[in-house]
């Protein structure tokens, strides 16, 4: 099966550009995304081929328009959902929560 992950060799992308690489940790969250990646994995919560499975599944359109790490959170995301490690409801809420810290530390 091929999948918008699977770009190599498809025509029309064009070369690979390595001068705009964005594997590197740019900001905090992508570190923060990388690091609960890691420790999901080890803790059993999902697999590796799991992990690329589920990037694989985001949606072309969204693929081509996220960042190298945004892929990352959209399978930690789904995973840990799909596998009940938290519900979405307790996902959600706490995103509002931090979202609204975000916004009464910068006021």
């Amino acid at each position: 099966m091929r999948s918008i992950a699977d770009m190599g060799g498809m025509q029309g992308f064009g070369p690979v550009d390595r001068a705009d690489d964005d594997t590197g940790f740019k900001t905090e969250w992508e570190a923060n995304t990388f690091a609960v990646n890691l420790l999901s994995l080890a803790a059993g919560c999902f697999n590796i081929d799991e992990s690329r499975y589920s990037m694989e599944r985001m949606p072309p359109v969204d693929y081509l328009n996220t960042s190298y790490f945004e892929h990352w959170l959209y399978s930690l995301e789904d995973l840990l959902t799909t596998k009940g490690v938290f519900t979405r409801q307790e996902y959600e809420a706490r995103i509002a929560e931090l979202q609204a810290k975000e916004v009464d530390n910068a006021a």
